[in-house]
């Protein structure tokens, strides 16, 4: 008789006797679901503390180039915006930007705003389609706003989040990732600003990102061009230095005379904090490549001579407008968050207990003589209580910083 108590097929059908398979569960798939509602989790926490709530990047299983699960796509995105304190918000694209407003299933209950894929062979980018954006854009007094995305990198997962944006010239958009501290520095990061920026300055939107193989080269060429800033140093004989981190560029101000090098930013940093400017400078850097470089006369930030300059507009500060919309989007996403996260507790201190040291001897371990002195045996402190962990809104943001849904 066996006593395998694997499942058999059942009798009566052509392989009937035999064991069946097991059926396993995915292990990706329930990971992620597990991780996702303690995202959720998390940010409902925020939103119940009526508090500033950061911006996060939340994973995601729809696919950018897809264009099903549109309720799940908003209501996600929502929940990953950012909210401000006492109603100072920067606006957001909203669900409902079209022309005719005819009747849908946004929020405002008018159709919702057209959404569009845009992609190459590095990354496939969902989001409010260009010409709604612009449109967005020149119908509000061209103010910085915040625009819902979904992205793919190349070998990662597709995930949601928001990107900051103003348009600064007649063909030019500053971009910028939000998603917590440290978001907007990592080459994820740079790509998808860069896609954003890409199809928003492009006449033709449809074929914007195949025309840009390289977006974290793309990203440095746009940054190269806004240049330095010179900062005064103590020295006798050096007025002021710079450093262009995108094309490793020191320039170095000595009475009218504006000289370029090309160093480390070691060098710089040496050279910059040093008590003798004038001695490192001689030292470290006059004997690397000179290079030509220029200073604007507007912006007063310098550029190598090679690359061509762009005064840096940077975003603008809350306009006040579309908070009717934000107030709409922050009720929806507390209760999206409240949903997808029942029964669920944050976790805030993710640390792992140190593991327990075993004291105890082996069975064959002697005895340590023990030496008699006549005096009472030390008391041993008391056991020190364990410190809980920190809890609320404060250590919730804190903890966002830390985790994956901190930025792209």
């Amino acid at each position: 008789m066996s006593i395998d108590s694997k499942p058999r097929q059942p009798k009566g059908i052509p392989v009937g006797g035999q064991y069946a398979a097991y059926a396993h569960a995915e292990p990706g798939n329930v990971l992620a679901a597990a991780r996702h509602r303690q995202a959720m989790a998390e940010r409902r926490e925020l939103f119940r503390a009526q508090g500033f709530v950061p911006a996060a990047t939340l994973r995601t299983l729809t696919s950018p180039t897809t264009t099903a699960h549109r309720d799940e796509w908003w209501n996600n995105n929502f929940v990953a915006a950012e909210y401000g304190a006492g109603g100072k918000n920067y606006p957001q694209m909203p669900d409902d930007n079209t022309p005719s407003m005819h009747e849908g299933q946004a929020m405002s209950g008018k159709r919702r705003t057209h959404r569009m894929n845009y992609g190459n062979n590095d990354i496939q980018l969902r989001m409010p389609s260009a010409t709604a954006i612009r449109r967005f854009s020149g119908d509000n007094g061209n103010p910085t706003f915040d625009v819902p995305v979904s992205v793919s990198l190349r070998g990662g997962a597709p995930v949601q989040g928001w990107v900051r944006v103003t348009k600064t010239g007649p063909h030019t958009w500053e971009t910028t990732t939000l998603g917590g501290a440290g978001a907007s520095n990592g080459p994820a990061s740079e790509q998808v600003a860069e896609a954003v920026a890409a199809v928003l300055e492009s006449r033709r939107v449809t074929t914007a990102l195949a025309k840009v193989p390289d977006l974290l080269a793309a990203r440095k060429a746009r940054e190269a061009a806004k240049g330095a800033a010179l900062t005064p140093v103590s020295s006798s004989w050096i007025n002021e230095v710079g450093f262009d981190e995108n094309t490793n560029t020191m320039a170095t101000r000595i009475g009218d005379k504006l000289y370029g090098h090309k160093v480390s930013k070691q060098f710089f940093e040496a050279m910059k904090t040093s008590e003798r400017p004038g001695q490192v400078f001689n030292k470290l850097v006059r004997a690397h490549q000179r290079t030509a470089v220029t200073q604007c006369g507007t912006c007063f930030r310098f550029t190598s001579a090679l690359v061509k300059h762009t005064c840096p507009t940077g975003h603008k500060a809350v306009s006040g407008i579309g908070q009717g919309h934000v107030e709409r989007a922050r009720q929806r996403a507390e209760a999206v968050a409240a949903s997808q996260s029942h029964g669920v507790n944050p976790v805030v201190n993710i640390a792992p207990a140190p593991a327990p040291v075993n004291t105890a001897p082996s069975r064959n371990a002697q005895p340590v003589p023990t030496k008699k002195t006549g005096f009472p045996a030390p008391r041993r402190p008391a056991a020190q209580p364990a410190t809980a962990p920190e809890t609320g809104p404060a250590a919730l943001a804190e903890h966002l910083k830390t985790t994956d849904t901190a930025g792209f």
